[in-house]
């Protein structure tokens, strides 16, 4: 599956924008929009240049980008020294609220959006294949609504041999599935062989964008360059007024307080916006990310 003869590539929706209903139905059909530069490129490259100045200042990758050391993994404890500044930088929260963004999600969503505050970025090194992302649906991990969607954002140009994201077109038909224990962000899988479907990944660019619902299955592609790093963003949108579980309002991993995260931030409305809704904080149910294996 890692070879591109073994993936079809993406259906372009971009000229679906205009189309709500059509948008819908593209979803509905195949579990997945990928949208060609739906955001600006100088907007995506300014998050960019923010997460690697960081990974630069900490030795992750040298003065010219590229990957510099040993694998960082996430979740390791040298991962922190990167990731909790990261957490804090306004410019990467504030991608996640694009009006490209939003109106896109209002048109799939039907009503007032919601966008996650729980943010997460990706930063995948070279020679960690072992590492890479397994197939997976996100409910189990975001629960709440099923009825939500993830953004999965390429902060610079991302070809398939740099760990593009695939999906599993069609897969959110098959329904919640039981979940295995994996290595990975995340730490749980599923099991695809029987299904019969088509992985889908394409090249993709600063500025494009791949939008999937929480039921579809996808993966991250390894990054096999030999010295580039893959940065990517997810961010969750849902209607405001479905169930959310309370984690989703707090800070992904919640190393820090939203006072930490915040502490020099320009644009009031970005802070707490959330509690501006009336929300249905649902709890989290355990059993639904506990292996069967």
């Amino acid at each position: 599956m890692t070879d591109r003869q073994e993936l079809h590539p993406f259906r372009d929706s971009r000229d679906l924008l205009p189309n709500p209903e059509a948008l819908s139905r593209q979803m509905q059909e195949e579990g997945y929009l990928y949208l060609s530069l739906l955001l600006p490129k100088d907007v995506v490259h300014e998050v960019y240049a923010t997460v690697l100045k960081l990974c630069q200042a900490y030795e992750w990758a040298d003065q010219q980008g590229y990957a510099h050391g040993p694998a960082r993994l996430e979740g390791s404890d040298t991962w922190w020294e990167v990731y909790d500044p990261l957490q804090k930088q306004e410019v990467f929260h504030a991608l996640a609220h694009r009006p490209e963004l939003l109106q896109l999600m209002e048109a799939l969503l039907g009503e007032t959006v919601l966008v996650h505050p729980r943010n997460i970025a990706r930063i995948v090194f070279p020679d960690a294949e072992f590492f890479s992302t397994p197939p997976h649906q996100d409910y189990p991990l975001i629960q709440g609504t099923p009825n939500t969607y993830t953004a999965w954002i390429p902060l610079t140009d991302c070809p398939i041999e740099l760990g593009v994201l695939a999906v599993l077109a069609g897969s959110h038909r098959f329904g919640l599935m039981p979940v295995h224990s994996a290595t990975g962000p995340g730490g749980l899988r599923v099991e695809t062989e029987t299904m019969n479907l088509r992985w889908h990944a394409s090249d993709m660019q600063a500025g494009d964008v791949l939008i999937f619902h929480s039921y579809t299955v996808h993966r991250a592609l390894p990054n096999r360059t030999t010295n580039r790093l893959r940065i990517s963003a997810d961010y969750r949108y849902q209607g405001a007024s479905q169930p959310i579980v309370e984690d989703s309002l707090m800070p992904h991993y919640g190393r820090l307080s939203w006072e930490q995260i915040y502490e020099g931030w320009q644009n009031e409305d970005l802070k707490y916006y959330w509690r501006r809704y009336s929300l249905n904080i649902v709890p989290r149910n355990l059993a639904l990310q506990t292996p069967v294996d």
